[in-house]
């Protein structure tokens, strides 16, 4: 059930709804004898069954292992009826997907400061046997004091859980994913040091390495294309800068980093010129709506999965009527909330028809249910 402001929820109270994933329902709430303000999730309501409140539950256990200044810390977790509550420190900040996509003076600089923040998380939980598995922008937060705090261990498994993702599922973010988790394989921590490379190379880049118009492109690029050199796209990006991403995102896990602790290593001993340079970069972003995947069944083997048909394709045509924009806005909204008027307005740019439209941003949409529910508006 959702809360208001003003209840109380055991010894908290709800103070604002902060928002919803995947699977979770977050709110902003204080403890009533410490006054502490926290962050309280949910597991929502329409994501009991199957494995996710087993994922819910192994997030908290994997929170409960961790104490780190880069990482969202468990305060607390207890059981309200039917549901579990995870309570988390509070966060007042950005998130660094949020700021992929504003002005941002010392993108650069700061950037890479924040990927090294993230790389000592992910060395300290590495070194525990944990495995994030989606590290990408929206999973970083940004505090006011410019700290790096990793997110969401939703998708985390310990290398000692042999049971927690069956061969063949693809689960992950797709622009972020490794090679071996767009097959649906089991992954090691070589898995996130390619989805961080990946998150730098955004940053610096101002683009993502692979994209296009439909699942099957980006999932082709992590696969089989090798990504333009970061200082190609962006000449004044120092060589061993650039070297570094692409070593990270070496398609084969045994040609990259092999350590967190590696990568944060190569990023961090830069000469005087060069850390000069990043100082001064001028990056021009992209400005590219963001495409998820929900779990799904890949090719078998190593080869692309099979491109959709040339029937698929949305017809060519003129300039979405804005009514029209309101309309998806509205219907998307019900699924992924407030922003869903800013992806809309994204996607439109590239799309030539209300078809195309309802089918980039659907891609939105984490649950596969939901999303064939959405897109069964476009025929009505």
């Amino acid at each position: 059930m959702p809360y208001t402001p003003g209840q109380n929820i055991g010894d908290y109270e709800v103070l604002s709804h902060l928002g919803a994933g995947g699977i979770g329902e977050v709110y902003k709430v204080r403890h009533i004898i410490s006054q502490r303000t926290e962050a309280m999730k949910f597991l929502r309501s329409d994501r009991k069954g199957g494995e996710l409140p087993e994922r819910f539950l192994r997030e908290i256990r994997v929170l409960a292992s961790l104490s780190h200044p880069n990482i969202a810390r468990l305060h607390n977790a207890f059981r309200l009826d039917d549901q579990i509550a995870m309570v988390m420190e509070f966060i007042e900040g950005e998130e660094l997907h949020w700021k992929l996509r504003s002005p941002w003076a010392r993108r650069a600089p700061e950037g890479l400061e924040y990927i090294r923040q993230v790389l000592a998380a992910l060395d300290y939980a590495h070194t525990r046997g944990i495995i994030h598995r989606d590290i990408k922008p929206s999973n970083i937060m940004i505090t006011r004091e410019g700290q790096a705090k990793l997110l969401d261990f939703g998708l985390a498994f310990t290398t000692t859980d042999h049971a927690v993702t069956r061969p063949g599922f693809v689960v992950g973010s797709l622009h972020y994913m490794s090679p071996e988790q767009v097959r649906g394989e089991r992954v090691d921590l070589r898995s996130d040091i390619y989805s961080t490379g990946v998150t730098l190379y955004e940053i610096l880049a101002g683009r993502r390495p692979f994209d296009g118009a439909s699942e099957y492109d980006v999932m082709t690029g992590h696969l089989i294309q090798e990504a333009r050199w970061p200082s190609e796209l962006n000449p004044a990006i120092p060589h061993v800068v650039s070297a570094s991403i692409m070593r990270a995102m070496a398609k084969k896990p045994a040609e990259r980093f092999q350590t967190a602790a590696e990568f944060l290593n190569a990023l961090s001993n830069l000469s005087m010129d060069d850390a000069m340079t990043l100082q001064t970069l001028a990056i021009e972003p992209e400005d590219l709506p963001p495409l998820s995947l929900t779990p799904m069944k890949p090719a078998s083997s190593g080869a692309p999965p099979a491109r959709p048909s040339d029937s698929a394709k949305a017809p060519a045509g003129g300039e979405l009527d804005p009514a029209m924009l309101d309309s998806v806005s509205r219907e998307l909204a019900v699924f992924i909330g407030p922003i869903a008027k800013v992806v809309v307005k994204r996607a439109a740019s590239h799309c030539s028809s209300v078809e195309d439209l309802y089918s980039k941003v659907a891609l939105e949409i984490d649950s596969e249910k939901d999303r064939l529910a959405f897109l069964a508006h476009k025929k009505r």
